[in-house]
């Protein structure tokens, strides 16, 4: 993963933040401003290509509400559906843990025959 991390493609990522940013309608100094980041750290990074410490780049992720996978040129953007995929899986785990509870229940109260 971290190999991953070093030899993305910088494009991709602020490409990707600008669009996002956009979308939001804010402009990248907003962004920046909402963030804390320094305005004139903001555009460097921008500028000169150069992807933020993972901290950083994980908040901005999050702001915009996609996953730092999506950023760095992965498929899933989408936060809110990828945790609602996993609710969705826990809430089936647990399900199947509670019929599996009461099954173990009730064959303690049934007799052997004899």
């Amino acid at each position: 993963m971290f190999h991953y991390i070093i030899n993305m493609n910088n494009n991709i990522f602020w490409g990707r933040v600008k669009e996002l940013i956009k979308t939001h309608n804010m402009t990248q100094n907003q962004f920046a401003d909402h963030l804390g980041f320094s305005r004139n750290t903001f555009r460097g990074w921008i500028y000169h290509n150069r992807i933020p410490e993972l901290s950083s780049a994980y908040a901005i992720a999050y702001t915009l509400g996609v996953s730092l996978d999506y950023l760095v040129g992965g498929k899933d953007k989408d936060m809110v559906q990828l945790r609602l995929k996993e609710i969705e899986a826990r809430k089936s785990a647990a399900r199947v843990l509670k019929m599996i509870e009461k099954a173990q229940k009730e064959l303690l109260h049934l007799r052997p025959l004899t």
